[in-house]
Order: C-alpha cells, then structure tokens, then sequence
C-alpha cells in the first residue's frame, strides 16, 4: 500500500473537534453557577434532577438523529416537533437560572440557533447539514458534564460514535491507499477502546424509562454491535478495500440499531400525530 500523506479528512475531523472544544468552553458556566446556589445537602438530588432532564432531551434527540443518518428526512421532520417541545422545556428550565450572566445567555442562544440550523437543513433534505448541527448539540451537552465529572452513560456512546464515524470515514473513502495503513489501524485501535468503555458502563434503565422488555432488547442490539466490531476488525486486518466498506457500512447500522433502544421513538410519532 502506498505510503503518500495522510487524507485531508482526518485533520478537518479533529479540527473540527478543537473548534467545538474551544466554543463549547463557555458553556461550563452552566453547572457552575447552577452546582454552587444549591447546598451541598442536595446537591446530588439536584444533579439526579438535571440528568433526569438531560435524558428527556436525548431521548426526544435520537429519532432526530437516527432518521438523519438513515436518510429518511420525512421521518425526520416529523420528529422535529418532539424536539423541539424538549429542548424548550430545558430552555426555560435552565436558563432562567442566571439571566444576567451573558456567557450563560449566548450559551443557550447558541445551543438553539444550532437547533434551528439542523431543522432547517431537514426541512430542506440536507442530511449531511443536519448531522452537523446536531453533533454540535450533543457535545456542548458532552462538554458541560465533562467539566463537572458528572457521569452519564450516552456520553460513552457519543464518544464512540465519534471514533466510528472516522473509521468508517476512512474504510469507505477510495482513497485509501493516500493514507499509512498502520494510521488506519491506530484510527480502528481507538474505536475498540472507546467501545471497551461503553461495554464497562452501566446503563441507568430508571434514567431512561426501560423496562425489562426495553433492557433485553438493548442487549440484543449490544451482542449485534460487538459482532460487527469484531467482523470489522477481521477486515481491517485482512485489508480487504472492498470487504472493509462493506463491514464498515454494516457495523454503522449496527450502532444505529443499538442507540434507538435508548430514543423515545413512541411519544416522538403521538406528538407529531396529535398536533
């Protein structure tokens, strides 16, 4: 395989990373103040209340991603509206809190106008535009529970979707040989430890409304995932270019499987349903 330079991808990938990172900073405001007005002595009730809506918002969040990523923008659309019913509810929540601070203001202004900017795209058919909003979304979400060391079990998943989506950047692009295979395999190496992590975390099925029925299908959905990461590394290390695109394109949809278990698909179609 030919050793030329590494393909332009992966460095707007990360750059991509590092913008959000230093725009996101302000956003550690959030906890902040919010963590300090409380007394220590109910601090952990306030932090299980903010998860609890945390949760709600994702669970309102995956079917909009979901449907992005599988291209069906009419399922998305109408899965805007629970949406957004969500994120107005943590709006006027959370922002409330500090109304004269205005990094806290431009934080949750920001947050909405990327919202904004992912409805759109769909309204308009651009999946790709979508997805980009919506990652902003969810890692300013990331950020502001990293900063606190506040444990939430989707930041696990997020964190691997992020090392899965450059793996499979790179597995399906044709050009492939413009980058060291051994890079790629460091790239395929830091996927398998972030799926390490989310194997070792614990979900909080209270968190997330599951029942017994909801835990066993996740758990079907979690053996179906660890499969195709295994079937992928197998073609990674065979370095088959046209079995790699196939397994990476399996093991995309395998994880898309896994993450609806966690979105309220249900409330999502009687929202749209009852407007």
């Amino acid at each position: 395989m030919k050793k030329i330079k590494k393909i332009s991808t992966i460095g707007q990938f990360f750059q991509r990373r590092k913008i959000q990172s230093k725009n996101f900073s302000v956003m550690g405001l959030l906890l902040f103040v919010f963590f300090f007005s409380l007394s220590s002595s109910c601090e952990d009730q306030n932090v299980d209340v903010l998860l609890h809506d945390m949760a709600e918002f994702d669970k309102a969040y995956i079917p909009v991603l979901y449907y992005v990523r599988q291209g069906e923008m009419d399922n998305a659309k109408r899965s805007v509206f629970f949406l957004n019913h969500s994120w107005q509810k943590v709006n006027r929540k959370y922002k409330s809190l500090n109304p004269e601070n205005d990094d806290w203001q431009e934080a949750f202004r920001m947050t909405d106008a990327w919202l904004s900017d992912a409805y759109f795209s769909i309204d308009a058919m651009q999946p790709k535009d979508a997805y980009i909003f919506l990652d902003h979304v969810r890692y300013q979400m990331m950020d502001l529970r990293s900063q606190h060391d506040i444990d939430y079990y989707l930041d696990n998943v997020w964190e691997f979707e992020a090392s899965l989506d450059l793996a499979e950047e790179v597995a399906i692009d044709q050009m492939l040989c413009l980058l060291d295979y051994c890079e790629f395999e460091d790239i395929v190496k830091d996927m398998n430890e972030q799926w390490r992590i989310v194997e070792k975390a614990k979900v909080d099925a209270k968190l997330f409304n599951l029942d017994v029925d909801d835990l066993k299908v996740l758990e079907n959905q979690k053996k179906k995932l660890q499969e195709a990461i295994i079937v992928f590394n197998q073609a990674v290390e065979e370095m088959e270019g046209e079995n790699l695109a196939m397994t990476a394109t399996f093991l995309r949809q395998a994880y898309l499987e896994y993450l609806a278990g966690f979105g309220d698909f249900i409330s999502s179609k009687h929202y749209y349903a009852g407007l």
